[in-house]
């Protein structure tokens, strides 16, 4: 069995032999997770007494684990993982030991759990509940639903009951060795993933490794449209060969087909041109239309969004100059120039470069 770390820490400390004004110390602490780090710079006293509370911490979660079936210890261990890191405090998630089902108070702190639990327990947790939804009509796209009340979000945990395609497709056999995966779709032969599909900040999208090749991925996250329709419970949110999220949803006997429907991709955080965050249960898309969009309240208002809420985002997928970061740059919106021929685009995000100094 290999113990595997949920931090990875390290602290420095000089004394300076004449001049103690040159003394220094420092400590570093973050996750140990490829993905998602949260690496962050502190002083050796902060650091160790973030070290005491997780040392702490583990000593009841094991102590609480040893209470329940192997099945949700793993589970439960995995959530606690998540629990430690100081951005998801413990009361933003509730599991039901009996159920297998979880709660969580927003979509940001679902990814961040659910991306761990699958990590460590091979489980998956797939949205069975997003917020409720009102009817409001969009002046270029069809009828659609806009998010009401809280930002809750409930998944239901399944163990992966059959392989799939890197892209969600539903495999009828599988080729499979150490570092490679083949998934023969009844027609069709796809990779398929040899590693966990993981959102990966650098890239922003998800990724995972196939035949020693890091390749685009669909994780399985959620049975619900971006409408609160019901996918078929073989057929979650996934790309499926296209390039937008979507599922099967009910079987039309009169047009002897299945009907579908798009689906809120998979983003921690997308946000509008306006600086506002779009909605949990619909991030930035394009949903049928020609440009990216999200809503932004529950009133049914929308904008053009970016589907990262970085610096250097722009609404149309480019990348804004390494040199003019997102911002207002003396307009009334949010630009930025993406090359040096004077091209530009809106962006989402307001950012000033700044300089932290850090005392010990």
């Amino acid at each position: 069995m290999v113990s595997v770390p949920s931090h990875i820490w390290t602290a420095v400390c000089y004394k300076h032999d004449t001049d103690n004004s040159k003394s220094l110390s420092f400590g570093y602490m973050g996750r140990n997770h490829p993905a998602e780090p949260d690496i962050r710079l502190m002083s050796v006293s902060d650091l160790n007494d973030q070290l005491s509370r997780l040392y702490s911490e583990l000593s009841r979660t094991l102590n609480k684990a040893d209470q329940m079936s192997s099945g949700m210890r793993d589970t439960y261990l995995a959530v606690k993982r998540t629990f430690s890191s100081d951005s998801t405090p413990e009361k933003k998630v509730k599991v039901n030991e009996n159920t297998g089902k979880m709660s969580f108070d927003s979509m940001s702190t679902y990814y961040k759990v659910a991306e761990d639990v699958n990590v460590f327990t091979g489980s998956t947790c797939l949205i069975t509940y997003a917020k409720p939804q009102v009817r409001k009509m969009h002046d270029e796209l069809r009828k659609r639903e806009v998010s009401a009340g809280p930002d809750a979000v409930e998944c239901q945990l399944v163990p992966e009951k059959q392989k799939t395609a890197a892209d969600g497709s539903l495999c009828s056999s599988v080729t499979e060795s150490d570092d490679s995966c083949q998934c023969d779709t009844g027609g069709e032969t796809k990779p398929c993933c040899s590693s966990p599909c993981l959102y990966l900040d650098g890239i922003k999208g998800y990724r995972c490794y196939s035949d020693q090749k890091l390749i685009e991925c669909s994780p399985p996250y959620s049975l619900i449209t971006v409408n609160g329709d019901r996918c078929l419970d073989d057929y979650p949110c996934a790309t499926y060969g296209e390039d937008y999220y979507w599922c099967w949803t009910t079987y039309n006997p009169y047009f002897l087909d299945f009907e579908w429907d798009y689906c809120s991709p998979p983003l921690k955080y997308s946000k509008a041109k306006n600086g506002k965050y779009c909605h949990s249960n619909h991030a930035c898309a394009k949903y049928g239309s020609k440009y990216t969009w999200c809503y932004t309240d529950d009133e049914g208002k929308y904008d053009k969004c970016c589907t990262s809420d970085d610096c250097y985002s722009t609404v149309n997928d480019q990348t804004c100059r390494s040199d003019h970061a997102c911002g207002y740059h003396d307009y009334n919106y949010l630009w930025c120039y993406t090359d040096r021929e004077g091209n530009w685009d809106y962006c989402c995000r307001n950012c000033r470069q700044y300089f932290t100094n850090y005392s010990c």
